[in-house]
């Protein structure tokens, strides 16, 4: 009876990847649920900017540096989480400012509690359609004109390898190549 609970949340979960339906995601130790859809470009290029801002912070590499990086930006996970959870261009522009300060000082959310909605933020990024868009534009690229024909067989096989496994988020590596 478990298997068949198990295979109709995988059901569900395809169905939501494949069809971008919103995910309903709860933040534990609350009653409180948020629902994530596909990440919208902009949404992307706000986590993008939230990325590099942190990574502008000069830190070497060792423990006492990664403590330190967490005592600079110690609401990372927070502010990431609100930009899943408005996931727009006019609701980032109005809302992020406000929402994530709630979420830190006024909730007092921690990062064990943002956890779960990044998981199921990065099951919404559309990498799937990227990477087949980019393995059917390789043919148009101009330095194909000095590969031999083996070679650019070879290169393109590869990329289409590499957007089928892409594919299958949910599902493991079952191609016969070994690689992982």
């Amino acid at each position: 009876m478990e298997t068949d609970n198990v295979k109709a949340q995988s059901r569900i979960d395809f169905d939501e990847l494949l069809f971008d339906l919103p995910s309903e995601v709860h933040i534990p130790g609350t009653r409180r649920n948020v629902r994530l859809t596909g990440l919208h470009p902009h949404t992307i290029e706000c986590l993008t900017k939230l990325w590099m801002e942190r990574d502008a912070i000069e830190v070497p590499d060792n423990d006492a540096a990664t403590l330190k990086s967490m005592c600079v930006e110690p609401y990372f996970s927070i502010k990431e989480a609100c930009l899943f959870v408005l996931n727009g261009f006019f609701k980032i522009k109005f809302w992020y400012p406000i929402m994530w300060r709630i979420w830190a000082y006024l909730r007092g959310y921690t990062e064990e509690q943002m956890m779960p909605i990044i998981q199921e933020g990065k099951k919404k990024i559309p990498l799937t359609a990227h990477w087949t868009n980019m393995a059917y534009s390789v043919d148009m690229r101009a330095d194909w004109k000095g590969m031999t024909e083996k070679e650019a067989e070879q290169y393109r096989a590869e990329l289409l390898s590499v957007v089928k496994r892409l594919s299958s988020k949910n599902s493991p590596n079952t191609d016969d190549t070994g690689l992982a």
